[in-house]
């Protein structure tokens, strides 16, 4: 298990250490699938990986909202997130941050 987020999710009580796996897998198979998919804004990508994550067999709904809140939560916490950003801005730092978030996981 990759323990760089897992850490940052427990140091931080983002989540109880039974769903940590879970939620670090989620993180990391987006931050794969962003990789194969450059060029895509990062909202882009996030639609495109979950629309490929229900295409797979056994995958609930509670899964894939699961993923996505993640994925969201992680590219948030660690950029600590301007609401009054402008979507460019916004988009840059989430490549920034997937970037970090991959650091920490691999």
């Amino acid at each position: 298990m990759d323990k760089g987020y897992a850490n940052f999710l427990s140091e931080r009580k983002l989540a109880p250490p039974k769903h940590q796996p879970h939620l670090v897998r989620w993180v990391r198979e987006f931050l794969l699938f962003a990789e194969e998919h450059r060029g895509y804004a990062f909202e882009q990508a996030l639609d495109l990986f979950l629309l490929a994550l229900g295409e797979r067999v056994g995958i609930q709904s509670w899964q894939i909202q699961q993923a996505a809140q993640e994925i969201v939560s992680a590219t948030q916490d660690e950029r600590g997130l301007q609401m009054d950003e402008k979507p460019k801005e916004q988009e840059k730092r989430a490549v920034e941050t997937a970037k970090e978030v991959g650091r920490k996981i691999a």
